[in-house]
């Protein structure tokens, strides 16, 4: 069972399945030691039933799981919302980067076609002036 949650992708109820079976496992345990203990604290100190004691310890450890959690979760939302403006920034900087690019590619382009021009133009010159010297021969 607990391998095939873990490939059936529902992490969750894996979790859920596990606390509630400990939550079961604790309340047992609780309702099964029903004796009044004394608790001492720093000064204090007071009778209590071993069943709240064992209960509101279970919740304490709960509600601090929580909010440790809860501080985990908070530092991925900021970690994930720098990674998010850095990814932004980064997207700018290509559509710059891919501005600058076709700007080149045009200038080149045209020089391109600019140096085609230029050496078709002296070509054709020596054709005719190797006309002119064939007919500066005949004469």
């Amino acid at each position: 069972m607990y391998i095939s949650l873990l490939r059936g992708g529902s992490i969750v109820q894996l979790y859920l399945i596990s606390a509630l079976l400990f939550s079961l496992i604790v309340a047992v345990f609780a309702v099964q030691n029903t004796e009044t203990v004394i608790v001492k604290f720093l000064t204090f100190q007071f009778p209590i039933s071993l069943v709240l004691v064992i209960l509101g310890s279970a919740v304490i450890g709960a509600l601090t799981l929580y909010f440790l959690s809860l501080f985990s979760k908070v530092s991925s939302w900021m970690k994930i919302r720098q990674l998010n403006q850095h990814k932004k920034q980064l997207e700018q900087q290509i559509q710059e980067l891919e501005q600058k690019l076709s700007g080149i590619e045009e200038k080149t382009a045209i020089k391109d076609d600019e140096a085609n021009t230029l050496s078709e133009a002296p070509s054709s010159d020596n054709e005719n002036s190797g006309d002119d010297v064939e007919n500066t021969e005949s004469n």
